[in-house]
């Protein structure tokens, strides 16, 4: 391994061969042995507070096949931050009482090659996925034509999820048997009345990030290789808007890229944003993990001032 934590908030890679040793600080530091419910724990807070009227984002970032989709989806035995999440949230809901309402809604997308589509959607036999336009509101970025479910259970949403995800866009690679081939976005919007009378509206964005790769390591060829250049191409577009936030720019380019202008809401301030970031630790991956690791420390150069 590449990686030591000799702190819980300090990671350090090393690479003899290269004569590097670098060290970073973040709020927290997971190592390989972390249980998913030990992340959770430390996200929990987060994501419930969209039931106090907060918009809340949450995004998973990294290099291909260094774990994000499990961290985020888990599975039916040892479940992510998505479905830990929705057993919260009515968990809390019903713990609050009748004093409080809540009405709770689902969509399910995903961005491939830079185009929206609604995975809820019916599929239509030899008819190309609709694709679907980002729209300003008054409430916030929105997307057109986009289905969105009510629900009134952590059942109901694993329904939703479940069905949206058997239409997500995955494929082999060398460094990934089952690599994501797009960015997935589980959205869940609630409309709240506080015991004091007052209404607010306020949405969770739950976000896997198809992962970064270098395409002669992956071996990616032909849609494959024009999916990993669309990837790469937005998630630099992601880089560029966290760049220009942390340097406090003028002007912040969120619109050079479906990813960024979907994720207005959550990179300009007008929510309470979280990074998970994943990294493999293997010699092998060293580039990857610094690159990786550079980013995160310029996402945390990020001052946002969240409001409800």
């Amino acid at each position: 391994s590449c990686v030591s934590i000799p702190e819980e908030d300090h990671i350090r890679i090393t690479n003899s061969d290269l004569g590097v040793k670098k060290s970073w600080n973040f709020d927290k530091v997971f190592g390989s042995e972390t249980t998913q419910k030990s992340v959770f724990d430390e996200v929990s807070a987060l994501v419930t507070s969209m039931l106090d009227g907060y918009n809340v984002c949450i995004f998973a970032y990294g290099q291909t096949g260094s774990g994000k989709t499990f961290s985020m989806q888990g599975t039916k035995q040892d479940p992510g931050i998505y479905y830990r999440t929705l057993d919260e949230l009515f968990k809390v809901i019903t713990d609050r009482g009748s004093e409080w309402s809540y009405q709770l809604s689902a969509s399910l997308l995903e961005i491939y090659c830079d185009e929206i589509r609604d995975l809820l959607a019916p599929k239509v036999e030899g008819k190309a996925p609709k694709k679907l336009q980002i729209r300003q509101t008054a409430q916030g970025i929105s997307v057109k034509d986009l289905i969105d479910t009510p629900v009134s259970s952590p059942e109901e949403v694993a329904a939703v999820l479940e069905r949206g995800q058997a239409n997500r866009s995955v494929g082999r690679t060398n460094m990934n048997e089952h690599s994501s081939r797009s960015h997935l976005i589980v959205q869940v919007t609630a409309e709240i009345g506080f015991p004091d009378g007052k209404k607010a509206s306020s949405k969770l964005c739950l976000v896997d990030l198809a992962g970064s790769e270098r395409l002669g390591r992956s071996g990616a060829v032909g849609q494959m290789q024009k999916e990993a250049i669309e990837i790469n191409k937005s998630l630099c577009a992601l880089g560029d808007v966290i760049n220009a936030r942390a340097t406090k720019s003028s002007h912040v380019p969120f619109r050079t890229s479906t990813l960024t202008h979907l994720l207005y809401d959550a990179l300009m301030g007008d929510s309470k944003t979280l990074m998970l970031l994943q990294i493999n630790p293997s010699a092998d991956s060293f580039e990857e993990t610094q690159c990786s690791l550079n980013f995160g420390a310029r996402v945390n150069n990020v001052d946002m001032k969240a409001t409800k």
